[in-house]
């Protein structure tokens, strides 16, 4: 195990991906699964049942943060890139150091979940944890690149990662069941204390993931200087956009931010559809939160296998996206035939769900993984941090935007904070976001994984001509089935990759240091 701040810095060649190491880096989503879990299913709610806000100024919170995000997390994957150029990113890691500090800033997270509150108070709570969640989030998600260049080690991190994520689902979904039963389903103390709790498990998952990784050796990794705050505010944003050049990329940030889009306005509504339309309970909206984060569990393993097996994400992604819809459509006809008394129809739809799901919130990130190889390809540099930045950027400007949109749906429909019936028309809203908004953001990721072309067989032809191309070999003797490949997980004809190109920042010389022509 890393379990210092020299061993941030010591070859990965060094370190071996034991069980330890796979257990302790997926406890780390914990936080990103857990919280997320909590927040999506029961904050909106919260906010409008026991903190008198109307429902706009709740997705409100969420919608500000959340696109300021776009800033913070390119942001973060930046400092990160460039933090061995400071003595405590040397010592503590460039990724790891802030790893290690967001772990007492998890007990933040309770502060979110008081009464009695102003507006201002929550959205300056919410936007202080986003940026903590951020500081952890970013480089959490690089590590698994920079432990290991091989491609079963990095999906059974990126696996282990999304099944402690489906362990993280049920514990926060059983937490507020637990203290609803205790103190009662109606009492915000409930709330407070599951949170509180919960914010302790977070603060350890932090530091067991700075425990048990590592990363590139300072040596092994290429710093780029900017002149001044004002190019590296440029540079960042040159960086994130020139990711989208990728055509990999692209079509990847499609599966993401549409799969994972449809399943977080799935679930920012599904609290208020359980209880407003199919007229069932809290308690039983945490019962049926749990029994889905099991089922995604089991499934999780499944898909972990079958992509470790097969080394492909595009058929079994479209096959899970297409069951979510088929459950969106079936909820839908249980409230259409007025059969919203049959707990046992729900259940049973809730299990052809979450038996779906889990390879919704795993294939991306497994996939996510090859994204910064295929980069590698096109600048002949290693951008891990950008990419995450990037792609944690993209998922928050998503989510921004379906909140945005869920607030202004369910306030012109005519919503009511803290009733505990909603008017038809309300209830009419709530349906037609399911139908149209969730089955349609899953309409497109099976569009966008369609055209996926990174697997198993094509990333090993792209990373032995890399290796290849690193070791001196010519262009002009590569491998005609290997230039095929290149160019299409690039997007770049074969003689504009591995640098001969002007994707990302490009530094103009200093004047100074340029020689003048002699005359």
């Amino acid at each position: 195990m890393a379990s210092n701040g020299s061993a941030a810095s010591s070859p990965s060649g060094k370190h071996k991906i034991t069980i330890i190491t796979k257990l302790g880096y997926g406890f780390g989503n914990f936080i990103g699964g857990g919280a997320l879990s909590i927040s999506s299913a029961w904050l909106l709610f919260f906010y409008t049942t026991f903190c008198n806000l109307p429902v706009w100024e709740g997705t409100l919170i969420f919608t500000i943060g959340t696109y300021l995000d776009v800033i913070e997390n390119p942001l973060m994957g930046y400092i990160t890139d460039n933090f061995n150029n400071t003595h405590i990113g040397r010592k503590f890691g460039r990724r790891r150091f802030f790893i290690l500090l967001s772990v007492p800033l998890m007990f933040w997270y309770p502060l979110l979940w008081q009464t009695g509150k102003s507006f201002a108070y929550y959205l300056i709570t919410y936007l202080i944890y986003e940026w903590f969640y951020t500081m952890f989030n970013v480089p959490f998600k690089t590590l698994p690149v920079e432990m290991t260049k091989d491609y079963t080690e990095r999906s059974q991190l990126t696996g282990f990662m999304s099944v402690f994520g489906k362990v993280a689902g049920f514990v926060t979904s059983a937490l507020p069941g637990v203290f609803f039963v205790l103190m009662g389903k109606n009492n915000p103390h409930s709330y407070q204390m599951a949170v509180l709790t919960y914010a302790a498990v977070m603060a350890l998952a932090a530091l067991c993931v700075y425990l048990v990784t590592w990363e590139l050796p300072v040596d092994a990794v290429k710093s780029e200087h900017v002149k001044g705050f004002w190019d590296g505010f440029k540079k960042i944003f040159v960086d994130i956009i020139s990711t989208m050049r990728n055509k990999s990329f692209r079509w990847h940030i499609g599966m993401y931010a549409f799969g994972f889009g449809g399943e977080w306005l799935f679930a920012a509504t599904n609290t208020y559809f359980f209880i407003f339309v199919l007229a069932q309970t809290n308690v039983f909206v945490s019962e049926i939160n749990s029994i889905n984060n099991i089922l995604q569990l089991i499934s999780t393993f499944f898909i972990m296998w079958i992509f470790a097996k097969y080394g492909k994400a595009s058929k079994p992604y479209m096959l899970a996206l297409t069951t979510v819809i088929i459950s969106m459509i079936a909820w839908c006809c249980v409230w259409f035939a007025g059969a919203t008394s049959m707990t046992w129809l729900i259940f049973a739809i809730s299990i052809v769900y979450g038996l779906g799901t889990g390879a919704v919130y795993y294939i991306p990130w497994a996939n996510y993984s090859y994204m910064a190889d295929v980069d590698e390809a096109i600048t002949n540099r290693r951008r891990e941090g950008i990419y995450s930045g990037a792609m944690t950027m993209m998922g928050k400007i998503m989510r921004a935007t379906i909140m945005l949109i869920l607030g202004f749906v369910l306030s012109e429909t005519g919503f009511v904070k803290g009733r505990a019936t909603q008017p038809l028309s309300a209830q009419w809203g709530i349906v037609l976001i399911l139908l149209i908004g969730v089955c349609g953001l899953e309409l497109l990721g099976i569009w966008s994984s369609k055209h996926m072309h990174v697997n198993r067989d094509t990333l090993k032809i792209l990373n032995d001509e890399t290796k290849r191309r690193h070791e001196g070999g010519k262009p002009e003797d590569v491998d005609p089935k290997t230039k095929a490949v290149v160019e299409d997980l690039t997007g770049f004809k074969y003689d504009q990759c591995y640098g001969n190109n002007n994707v990302g920042y490009q530094e103009k010389p200093d004047p100074v240091d340029q020689v003048s022509p002699t005359h």
